[in-house]
């Protein structure tokens, strides 16, 4: 078995070739990846994983690749329009991506338009296009349950194991990058990050910050 590049509390990375290390692995509850973009057709993977509870944001070139290796059971939209990345002004024009969810989620979403603006997380320096906490807090919340185990094989800066571990998940990230896995495990050393990164704002903040408006136009 492959030894962990970091492992606490049921948060593990594993560094190296997702093919490797996936059939070493034990079956998991959900599988929820964002794969690399323009690095060719990953989604022969879906042949390794163990469970048919499977999310991907696969981005708008590579999704048919994963469509026609296997057909999702639905396709979801993150409108991600008014933001920036790390890929510069050439990211500007992506108003929208593909969300593939291979399985129905476990309550629904109310909605098959995800609208989340692309705010970078500091602690992701280094990667050129990580997906919003927010997004993937979503994800995570209507596909798997407390204490379920989540698997991402294409683990980036860490976004997803971040978000497990703020909803009360346990994860594996699998990344090829070492410099990626670094920035993964600072990630996960960090103490728990404010809710807002995964929730939306109470009714309660909502109406304070209303009247925070209401007052500020009356000077």
């Amino acid at each position: 078995m492959t030894t962990p590049y970091y492992e606490k509390n049921g948060i593990i990375i594993y560094h190296g070739d997702c093919r490797d290390i996936l059939p070493q692995l034990e079956p998991v509850d959900l599988v929820l990846t964002d794969p690399p973009y323009l690095e060719g057709d990953q989604s022969n993977v879906l042949e390794l994983l163990g469970t048919n509870r499977i999310v991907v944001t696969p981005g708008k070139l590579e999704s048919f690749n994963w469509i026609k290796r296997r057909t999702p059971v639905w396709q979801y939209t993150w409108k991600c329009s008014g933001t920036r990345s790390l890929g510069g002004s050439a990211c500007l024009h992506i108003l929208t991506e593909p969300i593939l969810a291979y399985s129905f989620p476990l309550q629904p979403l109310g909605s098959d338009l995800l609208d989340y603006a692309l705010v970078v997380d500091p602690s992701a320096n280094g990667h050129p296009w990580p997906k919003p906490m927010r997004l993937i807090a979503k994800l995570l919340t209507h596909w798997s349950r407390e204490g379920e185990t989540v698997l991402d094989p294409f683990l980036g800066s860490g976004t997803t194991l971040r978000a497990a571990k703020n909803l009360g998940r346990k994860a594996i990230g699998i990344e090829i990058n070492e410099e990626y896995c670094e920035i993964a495990a600072k990630r996960l050393m960090q103490e728990t990050m404010a809710l807002e990164e995964t929730q939306t704002k109470t009714k309660r903040e909502k109406l304070a910050d209303a009247r925070v408006a209401q007052g500020a136009l009356s000077l």
